[in-house]
């Protein structure tokens, strides 16, 4: 009896080694684990991170946005955006209106502000070659003084009007003179927009604004009408559309000027 017990021990002990359906190691008599299937081929932490978007083939680690392939940092909302262009269009909007304010806070025109003594004799290269004198320029009569650069829009509007202020008073010994503020390296410039505008007044070059100092010639353009003493008749700083229709009647008046009599039949 002992000996039939023995044998059915060792027939359940070989049952339990060799079991399949437990899953129990036949080796080592330890349960089997079996790999887990959404576990297999993944890689480790810190490869997912660096998996690439199947869309965009960019990485998902540096913040690709899968619609666009963008840089998911430099979207912004819809309702961001619309916000951040209408604070952008109205501080250009305030820039503009501050602008112009000051521009014309800045037009003055001032009566009998003195004399050009120290400035008459001061020597002017010209444009065109040679060089000239304001206390040259008086001895065939008034002078009218223009500051100007190619860079200052308001200034090219200006002098398309003495263009044709000298065209008409140069008869009567008004001499248009324009002096150019630009740098050295402008020189080229300079001659292009005269030639181009078809001007065919005086050009000087005031490069280290020398003269525009001494004549307090603070904004561009700056008028100075100039009577044949080097008396400051009148002085205008800026230009707004209508400025021409005052320069012109300050110097028929200097030079007594008068409009013909209209024909009647």
């Amino acid at each position: 009896m002992n000996q039939d017990w023995d044998e059915r021990r060792d027939r359940v002990g070989r049952r339990e080694i060799h079991d399949k359906r437990k899953g129990v190691e036949r080796r080592f008599g330890r349960e089997r684990r079996e790999p887990d299937q959404n576990q297999i081929n993944l890689p480790a932490e810190g490869e997912r991170r660096k998996v690439l978007d199947r869309r965009t083939g960019r990485s998902r680690r540096q913040g690709a946005d899968r619609r666009f392939g963008r840089d998911r940092r430099l979207l912004v909302k819809n309702k961001q955006a619309q916000r951040g262009k209408l604070i952008l269009g109205g501080v250009i909007t305030a820039g503009l209106a501050l602008s112009l304010l000051y521009y014309e806070s800045e037009v003055r025109t001032e009566d009998l502000a003195g004399t050009i003594s120290g400035s008459e004799k001061m020597q002017l290269k010209m444009l065109g070659g040679g060089k000239t004198t304001i206390n040259e320029l008086l001895k065939e009569g008034p002078v009218l003084l223009d500051f100007w650069a190619t860079w200052c829009g308001p200034c090219l509007k200006e002098m398309v009007h003495l263009q044709r202020f000298h065209e008409k008073y140069s008869g009567y010994g008004l001499t248009i003179l324009t002096i150019n503020q630009d740098s050295p390296k402008s020189l080229s410039k300079v001659r292009s927009v005269v030639k181009s505008k078809k001007f065919s007044f005086k050009v000087a070059l005031d490069p280290n604004g020398k003269i525009a100092k001494r004549l307090n010639a603070k904004l561009l353009p700056t008028t100075i009408l100039v009577d044949m003493d080097g008396v400051i008749r009148w002085m205008h700083q800026g230009y707004l559309p209508g400025d021409e229709l005052e320069i012109e009647s300050r110097i028929q008046a200097l030079i007594g000027y008068q409009e013909p009599a209209p024909i009647t039949s």
